[in-house]
């Protein structure tokens, strides 16, 4: 038994369970923010007096329903039920505004205040459930949700999607970067050409507009032509997996050496050695998939390796001891946590699931047990 256990150890170092890390990180959000007369997830809740606030605004809809569309294509039999039913519930989000329906940030009856790039997210997240359930519904409800993203583009600026519906100040790369995987995924499911094109004339303003001589891109452009030189992990991260998927649609080179090229960059902006990220988990989280994505084309070991050593930095690191994750992934804020939040949670919950699936299958404990003696 003492060499099962040790032999538990080194296997834990070699091969982190992932997929341990994301069902015990997802047990924690489920206990914390299901709101069971909604049906829906809060979007914080005080850990202490255990009342969820009010439903998750859409940003965090559409992390957890990834963090279960990835939970269900490892455990069906577990998660598949409820992401179902999580993907049909948050319909109460749905608006008609200005002749055009798309998701708004919390549930009405209230005034418009809808965002593009909470719509992309959607877009990508029912885009998985569809793949996963073969249920054509998801699928359309996908499409509307892209044509509602795609309303947010017009002629300013030479072109580009704005941000927000109602405040129309600036187009940012977190609306116009999953804009354009959204439209190269809709492709792939549907095979219309349109959705080719639209993919690249928003990469080639997106590029020209808001990409920084390193390969990275910044965060927004203000209508007066200002940038907005922030510069944060997911913007860089979508449009990894937008040249990703232009590679794999066009057979095109360049695209995957534009991919290496920003990866690189984005390691050495954010990715400690100790495996620390330098951003929020909501941003890092995008990240990591992005270099899976890169890994699954390139098949350089480098980009698999970096997530596990950044995730198992994550789990050991930055939870705290009843499981709950805090803001940022390199410095801890308080210890324990004492407001759980959706977006803290469901976006390491998303990352470990995926990273389980490029990991070996676990041994069987009988297995373990022969192997001892």
């Amino acid at each position: 038994m003492g060499n099962v256990l040790a032999q538990d150890v080194a296997e834990t170092k070699v091969n982190p369970p992932f997929r341990q890390w994301g069902a015990e990180t997802m047990e924690v959000l489920h206990k914390d923010l299901w709101m069971p007369e909604l049906k829906l997830y809060a979007e914080k809740a005080n850990v202490e007096t255990k009342k969820p606030d009010h439903p998750a605004f859409m940003w965090g809809v559409g992390v957890q329903l990834t963090a279960m569309a990835a939970a269900s294509s490892l455990e069906p039999e577990k998660y598949m039920g409820p992401m179902k039913d999580y993907a049909d519930a948050i319909q109460v989000y749905w608006l008609k505004h200005d002749g055009i329906e798309g998701f708004d940030v919390q549930p009405g009856p209230k005034a418009s205040d809808r965002y593009y790039d909470d719509n992309a997210w959607l877009v990508l997240a029912l885009a998985e459930v569809f793949e996963l359930t073969k249920d054509t519904k998801y699928l359309d409800r996908s499409l509307a949700t892209f044509r509602f993203v795609m309303s947010g583009e017009d002629d300013k600026l030479g072109g580009g999607l704005y941000w927000r519906e109602v405040e129309k100040t600036s187009k940012n790369t977190c609306t116009n970067a999953p804009a354009i995987v959204s439209a190269l995924r809709m492709y792939q499911l549907t095979k219309d050409e349109k959705h080719l094109e639209t993919a690249k004339r928003v990469y080639t303003w997106t590029r020209k507009t808001l990409q920084d001589q390193d390969g990275l891109f910044w965060d927004n452009v203000k209508m007066d032509g200002r940038i907005d030189r922030r510069k944060f992990t997911y913007n860089s991260a979508l449009m990894i997996r937008a040249n990703c998927l232009l590679h794999d649609i066009t057979g095109e080179a360049s695209y995957l050496e534009e991919a290496k090229r920003m990866a690189t960059a984005a390691e050495k902006q954010w990715i400690h050695p100790t495996g620390a990220i330098s951003d929020s988990g909501r941003f890092a989280h995008l990240l990591l998939e992005s270099f899976l994505e890169l890994h699954a084309r390139d098949k350089n070991p480098h980009w698999k390796e970096t997530v596990g050593r950044c995730l198992v930095h994550l789990h050991d690191k930055m939870k705290d001891e009843n499981g709950r994750y805090s803001h940022r992934w390199d410095r801890r804020w308080g210890n324990p946590v004492k407001e759980a939040v959706l977006l803290n949670q469901a976006s390491p919950a998303r990352i470990y699931w995926l990273a389980a699936k490029e990991a070996p299958a676990a041994a069987k404990p009988e297995e373990k047990e022969r192997a001892a003696e």
